[in-house]
């Protein structure tokens, strides 16, 4: 599949925080950095929720974005899969294309046996899984991802991150991920280092 193309510059300021980088027109993008360097803020800005942002598109700003924040929100009364299930729903997507592909997902980030469980009835990885998911089901062209294997045991994490990985280069989606975990910098196509 082709990709969106989506390239961005960005400019934030704020009392303790000055940012200003340009996002590569590459499928996956690492955006790494010491703590409080501006990652996250980065991320929201590229999501729309930086009022004082100034984002440039070359391209024209992308139709949808997926965004998953560094700590995962599901919703407490819905199981894993209607919490994945929820963004197809807000896209409009049938019954049956939601069905199957939150069946989909759900073996993509290996928790379809927790289909049912609520988020308060599994572990941190687990939900987080359960988010990345959710994030990515819309199909969005663009991804905004914030240490989104950080949670996830060491043991499954390069599986689901080899799965997740292709299943955006698959979709055509750009993704920009936060991250400090040498292997998701290695993945990337480009890595942008932000500074203090």
């Amino acid at each position: 599949m082709t990709g969106t193309r989506v390239t961005a510059s960005v400019e934030f300021v704020r009392s303790d925080l000055c940012l200003q980088f340009d996002v590569p027109d590459v499928p996956f993008v690492a955006l790494t950095g010491p703590n409080g360097a501006g990652k996250t803020s980065a991320l929201r800005c590229l999501a729309g929720l930086e009022e004082a942002a100034h984002v440039t598109w070359s391209d024209g700003e992308p139709k949808s974005r997926g965004y998953l924040p560094q700590r995962v929100m599901l919703y407490p009364a819905m199981s894993l899969a209607d919490n994945i299930a929820s963004s197809m729903r807000f896209a409009g997507l049938d019954k049956a294309s939601i069905s199957e592909r939150t069946a989909e997902l759900l073996d993509l980030v290996d928790i379809a046996a927790l289909a049912r469980r609520r988020p308060h009835e599994v572990s941190g990885g687990q939900r987080q899984r359960a988010g990345l998911a959710r994030a990515i089901a819309a199909t969005p062209a663009l991804l905004l991802l914030d240490e989104p294997f950080s949670a996830i045991d060491v043991d499954s994490r390069a599986r689901v991150r080899a799965r997740i990985i292709e299943h955006i280069a698959e979709s055509g989606a750009r993704c920009v991920m936060a991250t400090h975990d040498p292997n998701d910098l290695a993945a990337a196509d480009a890595v942008s280092i932000l500074l203090p």
